[in-house]
């Protein structure tokens, strides 16, 4: 849908081509597009000339000679066209003749744009005017307090935003990029945002509006401003419609939801939940004792869940195989030996190859992971490449598990593990050492002491 830079730029395109016209003839094809009487707005408007032509929200505003004004809304599909080409195309509602030969048609595929004729002085009185809020564009730190007020409901500040009462001209291209920037997640309840957050929207709902407005806005799927006319802040859009893309700023896949039926993409951990940040988590390197503290945690009633294990099970699922054979340009079957070592050896020497599974697997492990979240309060959940794969936002503490070499090879060879390819494997962990919620962990010495010291952290971190 055109949403305010896109009907900023079909106002600037439009104005300097029907400034001064004048209309001899009007042409309706589909009549549920005009709102106000039918007969009135064809012979209304004859032989008025275009004065001027403004905008407000997602409304365009022809003002006319004679103290009248057609209002336009675009809706999903509408453009207009303006040629010396005496002809309607299939998608045509109507025509507007000018008195320099051209016309002025509109063109909707979907046939949701609507018009309306009126007096000026009858526009603000309008009902669907009246309840328009501030223009998402103008809006300044001088009016915290307004949008505070607006924004202090029981609902989700990404429906919220798509609000036209609340700030006109935001739709759901922009609602994604302003909550990205302003590193809100969409489901986070309107009355649960605190001031900063609040002076974020305004702030970044200028700053994506202006720069989209000075690039002509964004041309997505159909949309076009004008016949052969594109915009150009598509090219700029760093959230919207990146689904399982990698977030620019920390390298997490962005996701996508459904919020009110529209379509909704974000980072989840640029944009945490802190609904899902509630697991304990537990990463290291191989053999460093992961699933023995995991063990322990189960003894202490936590329900608890092994990454490798979920997995392996995953490689399990018919479309996964084929996915993983199609990658790896062999026949994956996890449950016979020697195509397992196969794909271990291609895992090890191919860097590339094992990134296109890692970002084919990470996403389905992470919704996985997410659903188990959701479902239980005491969580605990063992993930080795927990930060290559940038699943922190799930984990209230990140236990990190150090060792020396010397145990962690002894750790292997009691689990009789090859030692040279689990190191080659192993090259891939890593951790955030400035991240809040790690807590670093040593199990150099013998078990009981390990176990006692994580019991310690558990209960002072």
């Amino acid at each position: 849908m055109p949403e305010l830079p896109e009907v900023e730029t079909v106002k600037n395109i439009l104005l300097p081509l029907i400034k001064d016209r004048t209309i001899t003839k009007v042409e309706v094809f589909y009549d549920r597009l005009v709102q106000s009487n039918l007969n009135d707005f064809k012979n209304n408007l004859i032989n008025k000339k275009f004065i001027n032509l403004d905008r407000y929200g997602k409304f365009l505003f022809f003002r006319l000679s004679d103290n009248y004004t057609l209002i336009s809304h675009l809706r999903m599909e509408g453009k207009y066209r303006y040629t010396n080409k005496d002809f309607r195309i299939k998608s045509t509602n109507a025509i507007f003749y000018l008195d320099n030969g051209y016309s002025l048609s509109y063109d909707d595929t979907r046939k949701f744009g609507l018009m309306y004729l009126c007096k000026n002085e009858e526009v603000k009185n309008l009902e669907f005017i009246k309840k328009l809020g501030i223009e998402a564009n103008k809006i300044t730190l001088s009016d915290f307090s307004y949008l505070k007020n607006k924004l202090n409901k029981n609902k989700k500040i990404k429906e919220l935003l798509l609000d036209q009462t609340i700030m006109a001209g935001i739709g759901n291209i922009y609602a994604d990029e302003i909550l990205y920037a302003s590193k809100i997640n969409p489901n986070r309840l309107g009355k649960s945002l605190n001031d900063d957050e609040i002076k974020n929207i305004i702030i970044n709902a200028k700053i994506i509006l202006d720069r989209a407005i000075a690039l002509g806005g964004s041309t997505i799927h159909s949309f076009h401003p004008q016949e052969g006319v594109d915009g150009k802040f598509q090219e700029s859009l760093m959230c919207y419609g990146k689904e399982g893309e990698i977030c620019p700023n920390c390298g997490t896949h962005f996701h996508k939801i459904f919020i009110g039926g529209r379509g909704t993409t974000f980072c989840p951990n640029c944009q945490i939940d802190y609904n899902y940040k509630k697991a304990i988590g537990i990463t290291g390197p191989i053999g460093s004792g992961k699933t023995t503290l995991l063990n322990h945690l189960k003894d202490l009633g936590y329900t608890i869940y092994n990454s490798d294990e979920i997995v392996h099970n995953l490689y399990k699922e018919g479309y996964i195989k084929n996915k993983l054979s199609r990658i790896l340009h062999t026949n994956f079957d996890y449950e016979d030996l020697k195509s397992r070592e196969i794909v271990r050896n291609i895992l090890i020497t191919n860097k590339e190859k094992k990134k296109e599974v890692e970002d084919y697997i990470y996403p389905i492990l992470e919704n996985y992971l997410l659903n188990e979240i959701s479902k239980n309060d005491l969580i605990a959940i063992e993930v080795p490449l927990l930060f290559k794969a940038h699943f922190e936002y799930m984990f209230k503490k990140i236990f990190v598990i150090k060792l020396n070499k010397e145990k962690q090879i002894s750790n292997l060879n009691n689990r009789h593990i090859n030692e040279e390819k689990m190191m080659k494997l192993n090259n891939d962990y890593s951790y955030n050492k400035n991240n809040l919620d790690v807590v670093i962990i040593e199990n150099n010495g013998d078990l009981e002491a390990f176990l006692k010291n994580f019991d310690n952290l558990l209960n002072n971190n």
